[in-house]
């Protein structure tokens, strides 16, 4: 069978790397605390800051909705608990999109819990009432506003009806992207919310790095000057506006194969190699972050195998890494960043590129890693340079041979240690030999890990980084490392296995060489 690395470069029709789903908050800075609430009151003309005020306007916001969609013919649907709203809407966008016209198509009602502000009586010494106003958990009203837009396509704003009126967006930017394909008179055909192909996929990709904040602001901006809301004229000019903020940013790869064969040989090419991707020592090789011991959230690696289409997942903290098949043709690698304090960022708009450049490098660092430990072959150094003592000037470095248990935990150890940022310690490459090797640490001590790394960096394994004390493994070195380590697995033991009593009488050349045929073949190393 072919190796995932082959497959990907030998037969691949398409790349694209593109912003996918986007979710935004919605929200109006200046009625985030109790104080500019009372602010906002005023302006408003009302003596008394009053909660009744706010109902008001609630009220209003909703009635103008409601008399909106009814004088452009625009269906109200009423969610119930459970219900899937995408089938609901699924046929109003086809026909929107048919007929080509922009603007609302459906107005979805539904009651979802979320925050806002309750007011509290309080009478004044020298007479009179005032109000105290606080942010409480509210079981509300939710309008979703579904859009088609010219250059987004199905999208859709969800408004609070319960002060102060904030909300999401969601946008797709495979589907911005079609559109501005489709401006150009450029050619292409869909795969389930991607590519399958395109006419010219070096435009494809010039535009999708275009997607920028200001298309987003552009796209509020327009609907929320065209469509109700609970915002009058008087306060915006009054300076209350609604600002976006980053909920959740998809950023994906897609690779589209020959045929749906090449696909399925991937994912069995890969998936045996990866099983350790979720553990925090690896999950530091994806994100560029190390995690220590207040790192939030689960490690994890996670192959879901539904009707035979396989999923590899990995968790960092509130992010997500999976890699899944479109259609049964397509290779879909996706980075989704749910919370950007994950990785020091903010969560302004303004941050998109940033958080682009992330999701983009993390896929591409999972695709190299997946081919790395793919392709990682004996290239170099003969098998007895290893396997004897060598002599380096004045110095004797021991000799690492194959088949000691202390020598393929080493090996192993090395492997899985090869892809840490920093490098790795002592200490942390002695707790991985001890657990491969069933030692408590004290039994696997540190003076014997100080000999065994000299051992290692005598032979060119790994090599020290300057001014620490940390080491990493050479080019070569981890070559060799994965290449001996997978040798002894799945070759040498299973095959010393089969020279048993079992093995036929008789001349041993003829089943001996089937027995080996079949056993590199089930190991997958016949290439």
């Amino acid at each position: 069978m072919p190796s995932a690395s082959s497959i990907l470069q030998a037969h691949t029709v398409l790349r694209c790397s593109s912003i996918d789903r986007l979710y935004l908050n919605v929200y109006i800075p200046d009625l985030q605390r109790p104080d500019q609430v009372n602010r906002f009151l005023e302006h408003a003309g009302m003596p008394i800051p009053s909660p009744v005020l706010l109902q008001r306007r609630s009220q209003a916001f909703t009635a103008a909705l409601r008399a909106y969609a009814e004088a452009h013919g625009v269906p109200w649907i009423c969610f119930q608990r459970g219900e899937r709203k995408e089938d609901t809407l699924k046929p109003l966008f086809a026909a929107a999109e048919r007929a080509g016209r922009p603007g609302l198509v459906a107005v979805g009602v539904a009651q979802e819990r979320t925050t806002g502000w309750k007011g509290a009586k309080h009478r004044l010494d020298r007479g009179g009432l005032t109000f105290s106003f606080s942010r409480v958990s509210v079981y509300v009203n939710v309008y979703y506003l579904y859009i088609w837009d010219t250059e987004w396509g199905p999208t859709f704003i969800k408004l609070s009806g319960y002060a102060p009126w904030g909300g999401r967006i969601w946008l797709n930017g495979h589907e911005w992207l079609k559109r501005q394909l489709a401006k150009r008179s450029v050619a292409y055909q869909s795969l389930d919310n991607g590519f399958r192909w395109v006419e010219q996929t070096e435009l494809m990709a010039k535009l999708a790095g275009q997607l920028s904040a200001d298309h987003i602001r552009a796209y509020f901006a327009y609907w929320m000057r065209h469509l109700p809301g609970p915002l009058t004229a008087e306060d915006r000019a009054a300076g209350y506006t609604y600002a976006l903020s980053l909920l959740q940013v998809e950023v994906s790869d897609t690779r589209v194969f020959t045929r749906p064969l090449r696909a399925r040989q991937w994912f069995e090419a890969t998936i045996t190699d990866q099983l350790t991707l979720g553990r925090p020592e690896e999950v530091s090789l994806l994100f560029g972050r190390r995690p220590n011991r207040r790192t939030s959230g689960r490690f994890q690696t996670r192959i879901v195998n539904a009707c035979t289409l396989p999923v590899i997942s990995f968790r960092y903290k509130h992010s997500t890494v999976k890699q899944y098949l479109k259609e049964g043709v397509a290779l879909r690698t996706e980075t989704t960043i749910n919370d950007a304090y994950d990785f020091d960022l903010g969560r302004r708009l303004d941050n998109l590129p940033a958080l682009r450049a992330l999701g983009e490098a993390t896929n591409a660092t999972l695709l190299a890693h997946e081919e790395n430990a793919d392709t990682a072959r004996l290239n170099g150094p003969e098998l007895t340079q290893l396997v004897q003592p060598l002599r380096h000037q004045d110095r004797r470095i021991p000799a690492l041979r194959l088949g000691d248990p202390r020598v393929m935990a080493l090996l192993a150890a090395v492997v899985m240690l090869s892809h840490l940022p920093a490098g790795f310690t002592n200490a942390q490459l002695r707790r991985h030999v001890a657990a491969l090797l069933s030692l408590p640490l004290g039994q696997y001590s540190s003076a014997r890990m100080t000999y065994d790394l000299g051992r290692l960096s005598g032979h060119g394994l790994i090599g020290r980084i300057p001014n620490t004390h940390c080491y990493r493994p050479t080019a070569t070195g981890l070559r060799i490392a994965a290449f001996l380590t997978r040798l002894s697995d799945r070759i040498l033991d299973p095959g010393l296995a089969r020279c048993g009593p079992t093995m036929p009488q008789g001349p041993p050349w003829i089943p001996l060489d089937h027995a080996l045929a079949k056993l590199l073949h089930r190991a997958n190393l016949v290439a």
